[in-house]
């Protein structure tokens, strides 16, 4: 439950954090899964994400409004809509991404260099642990 409870306050603060860029804490974290060159496919970045297609469909076309991302139907497989990053969605990642990094650095700067490593081996262990299930 603490795990749970410290991920639900970080994302909190870091959605808080991103108030005042062009893009919000949940488009910022799809932003990042959208290769910057060439394209992803919807599925594929819904399974990235981890969100229902509805959500990432809205998520999507409010993005495009934005001009955050582009989408166009798969020349091969004409099922599938293909997202791939404008300029400006380049841009606003990049811009969001050292934010990102300062907001982690801050949030584990309570911690010694000793304690951070050595949550990050009890992490590590925890994550190989459940990749063997």
């Amino acid at each position: 439950m603490k795990i749970r409870h410290i991920n639900d306050v970080s994302v909190e603060n870091f959605v808080h954090s991103t108030s005042g860029y062009s893009a919000t804490g949940v488009q910022f974290g799809v932003l990042r899964n959208i290769p910057l060159e060439g394209s992803i496919t919807m599925s594929e970045l819904t399974n990235k994400v981890k969100c229902v297609a509805s959500n990432m469909t809205t998520i999507i076309r409010r993005m495009e409004k934005q001009e955050l991302v582009g989408t166009f139907k798969n020349p091969v497989d004409k099922r599938q809509t293909l997202v791939s990053l404008t300029q400006k969605g380049i841009d606003v990642r990049e811009t969001m991404e050292s934010v990102y990094q300062k907001f982690l650095i801050d949030m584990y700067s309570v911690l010694e260099e000793e304690e951070q490593k050595t949550l990050y081996c009890l992490l590590a262990k925890i994550e190989e642990s459940l990749n063997k299930e």
